[in-house]
């Protein structure tokens, strides 16, 4: 029987690792047949028979056979396993249950050794011994011991192929009483070591929470920072907005006031101009009333604006027309025809109230 390469371990360790005490006990109805007490010479014949012949059964069977193969065997072995009295171990990696069964079955070990394995088996895999103490009260009026069937024989060469693929399987090292006594002081120095530790790391979680403290109240008060920026920026932007309505108000306000004292002058001289119209006119019907007045002024009246004033196809502004209306006055104001007789004076008023009222038609 050739060893089992690398690559097929893998794949038994794999499957043998997964499997379950439900998986073990629908293989071959094996849990079937323990409650029948089927005979179980020929079943272990079954088992060695899958075990051996690797062409018809793949690596999936082959290791559900295998752990009920061992299983059996560790039945056998319950009653000293129980007797024994279990040492310390130092097993080898990884500590599968395959690594387990190996250590129990190891016959090179000691019992206490072996004990060790089966309290570990107890410890690690709890379903697993429940499943097997339970084939062993099953097994307790059946007489044939499976290491003394083929199949356990086969059962014995399957496991020696184990070994040759795996040499670490079943190696195991007890513990003498100086190894534990080194072990013991190791494990007291290991535990100063720790308080220790522990000291340093609860001052540096004290530490750690101080910092945390000041982070958590620094990062408060920069968002109470934030938060007052924030308002000072509002607040900014309401004084700022404020300034601009302010200064526009201020400024219509000013320009109001410089239209209304533009209206108020223009009112003074308007109002300035209808009183002296009102009195030329009064005199003007005084005159006619007192037959004095010979004079026809409709031609002059009905010259257009341009050629009444002498400016004819110019383009008039205010300041044009205020020139015009001066140079007029200089010479028909009625205080240049003083010493006249009335009908001058009069005359005079009537021909700058037309001039003025072509001014005001000007404007």
């Amino acid at each position: 029987m050739r060893p089992i390469d690398s690559d097929q371990f893998d794949v038994f360790r794999t499957q043998f690792e997964s499997q379950s005490p439900r998986h073990l006990r629908r293989f071959l109805d094996y849990g079937k047949r323990l409650k029948r007490g089927d005979a179980a010479d020929e079943f272990f014949q079954w088992l060695g028979k899958i075990l051996l012949d690797d062409q018809v059964y793949d690596l999936a069977e082959q290791s559900l056979a295998f752990e009920i193969a061992a299983a059996e065997r560790i039945v056998e072995l319950w009653g000293a396993l129980e007797a024994a009295k279990p040492v310390h171990l130092f097993v080898p990696d990884p500590l599968d249950r395959l690594v387990i069964y190996f250590g129990i079955l190891d016959e090179h070990a000691s019992w206490e050794q072996r004990a060790a394995f089966w309290r570990l088996l107890a410890e690690r895999y709890a379903k697993h011994w429940q499943w097997i103490e339970d084939i062993c009260r099953a097994r307790d009026e059946i007489s044939v011991e499976f290491s003394s069937t083929s199949g356990g024989r086969l059962f014995a060469e399957y496991s020696d192929r184990l070994r040759q693929s795996e040499p670490s399987l079943g190696l195991v090292e007890s513990a003498t009483r100086q190894d534990l006594a080194e072990i013991e002081r190791q494990v007291e120095r290991d535990a100063a070591a720790i308080i220790s530790l522990e000291a340093d790391l609860e001052f540096a979680e004290d530490r750690a929470q101080r910092a945390h403290a000041r982070l958590k109240k620094q990062d408060e008060e920069i968002q109470r920072l934030r938060r007052q920026v924030a308002e000072e920026r509002e607040n900014g932007e309401k004084l700022r907005s404020e300034r601009r309505t302010r200064i526009s108000t201020q400024r219509q306000s000013n320009q109001s006031q410089k239209d209304l004292e533009h209206l108020r002058r223009e009112y003074v001289k308007l109002d300035a101009r209808l009183q002296d119209m009102a009195k030329r006119l009064a005199q003007s019907e005084q005159l006619r009333m007192q037959g004095s007045g010979q004079w026809d002024l409709g031609a002059i009246r009905q010259l257009s604006l341009l050629q009444l004033l002498g400016v004819e196809g110019a383009s008039l502004n205010a300041e044009e027309l205020g020139q015009i209306r001066r140079r007029f006055a200089s010479a028909l104001h009625p205080d240049r025809a003083r010493g006249l007789p009335e009908w001058a004076t009069a005359l005079f008023a009537e021909i700058m109230g037309i001039v003025n009222e072509a001014c005001d038609r000007a404007r």
